[in-house]
């Protein structure tokens, strides 16, 4: 049987590789490791592993509905509770539309649409051991006041 050890990397297809670039920086902290505009790639870290996310300019149309098949989104992790809610109120400086914010069984997270319309989440644990919360538990999807 494979074991892969973790996920690697995330590579979307975007419109705008520069625009991307920036609501990822902005929005994440993430740094660019390469980037080549004209080529319309971008490589994208936290300063650890050569990229965490990839953004090639390659997408021309509309973003796909929302009960076609394709990423539902992608987690990004906070150390804490209070990071998620400073995040929370940056994104909203930024401008940047918060479509949910959940109290799940092991995290509390926040959703956003990336300008492709894929979504982010960030979260924060709120459990030591989540497999185990998760295995007898589940989640749960409860509004989750952040203001």
């Amino acid at each position: 049987m494979i074991q892969a050890c973790k996920l690697g990397h995330i590579v979307l297809k975007v419109r705008d590789a520069g625009a991307s670039r920036d609501f990822y920086t902005r929005t994440l902290g993430l740094k660019v490791a390469h980037e080549d505009l004209e080529q319309g790639m971008v490589f994208l870290s936290f300063g650890q592993e050569h990229h965490e996310l990839a953004l090639f300019q390659l997408a021309t149309g509309e973003a796909p509905r929302a009960t076609q098949p394709g990423l539902h989104h992608m987690a990004w992790k906070l150390q804490s509770f209070e990071e998620l809610q400073a995040a929370h109120r940056e994104l909203k400086a930024m401008g940047v539309p918060v479509e949910a914010t959940i109290e799940h069984n092991v995290t509390r997270s926040v959703y956003f649409p990336d300008p492709d319309g894929n979504r982010v989440e960030l979260y924060c644990d709120m459990v030591e051991n989540g497999f185990e919360t998760m295995r007898t538990l589940g989640p749960k999807r409860v509004p989750l006041n952040l203001e």
